[in-house]
This record gives structure tokens, sequence and C-alpha cells, in this order.
């Protein structure tokens, strides 16, 4: 009886320790710290099915991070925010970025492309995860925590 309750118990433990509960770095690693505030600054992202690109260059305060080739946040069709690396996950490289698919009469489609590879991910539902193109991983994801003064914190 010990010994068929120490097996049923090694069987549970393995089978709840299997999963992998930390998200996937799917680019190197860098740091993500930064404040997005859809009434001020980024009004655009109270929009559904809109983006907005944050790279070093629009750093806002000296403590602000933009992970490693910049982020991407976009807002989805209920006007919840997604935030992604710019690195193309295939090209794994600083220079080579996904760029928003943007139609003129259309607009913001939810999908962004490598110009490189030609890796398309779709970003609309918050996973960025792979349509077409050379790419097997999807893009890099990132937190985004509401904050008490209806702004969002960007994190890894």
């Amino acid at each position: 009886m010990r010994r068929m309750v120490f097996v049923l118990s090694v069987i549970i433990l393995l089978a709840f320790s299997c999963g992998d509960e930390t998200a996937r770095q799917t680019v190197p690693y860098a740091p993500v710290n930064f404040r997005v505030d859809p009434s001020g600054y980024d009004a655009i992202l109270n929009n559904p099915h809109s983006y907005k690109i944050f790279t070093e260059e629009e750093r806002r305060l000296p403590s602000d991070r933009f992970g490693y080739a910049g982020v991407l946040v976009v807002s989805d069709a209920r006007g919840d925010l997604h935030a992604f690396d710019l690195c193309c996950p295939h090209e794994d490289s600083k220079g080579i970025t996904v760029t928003p698919d943007y139609e003129e009469n259309e607009g913001y489609n939810g999908k962004v492309k490598c110009v490189s590879c030609g890796s398309v991910f779709v970003t609309m539902f918050g996973l960025g995860s792979v349509e077409s193109g050379p790419s097997t991983e999807p893009l890099q994801r990132y937190n985004v925590l509401p904050l008490q003064d209806g702004s969002y914190r960007v994190v890894n």
C-alpha cells in the first residue's frame, strides 16, 4: 500500500511539474520598463486596432527601457494592450525589425512583417504568433500591467 501511494505521488508530482510557467525568450534579453499613458502622450492606443512604437529615441525618463530592438504596443478589438519586441525572432538582430502592416484605406490589420525574411506575425490577439514565413518562433511578448491612474507599465 505504501509503495502504491509513493508511486502515485511521484506520478502526480511529475505531471504538475512539467509545465513551463516562464515566458520564453525568443530574442536576446534586454530590460523593458516604461509607462504607457493612453489619456496623454499615447492617446492613439485608445482606438481599437491601433499601435505605437517605443524606442530609445523617444525615452521620456532616464529609467525607461525598451527591450532589444524597441517595443510595439498594440490595442486589440476590445481595447486591451499587448506589447512585443520589434526584433524578428528569425533574424535575431537588433537592426532587423518587424513593421506594422498598415493599409491606406483599411488601417492597421493586426499583423506585423519582417522586412528581411518576410515572416508575418499576428499581434491582434496578443500572442505574436507566426502566420507565415521562415520564423518558427513567435514575437517576444512583454507584460502590460494596468496602474491605478489609468496608465500602464510595460515590463519583462
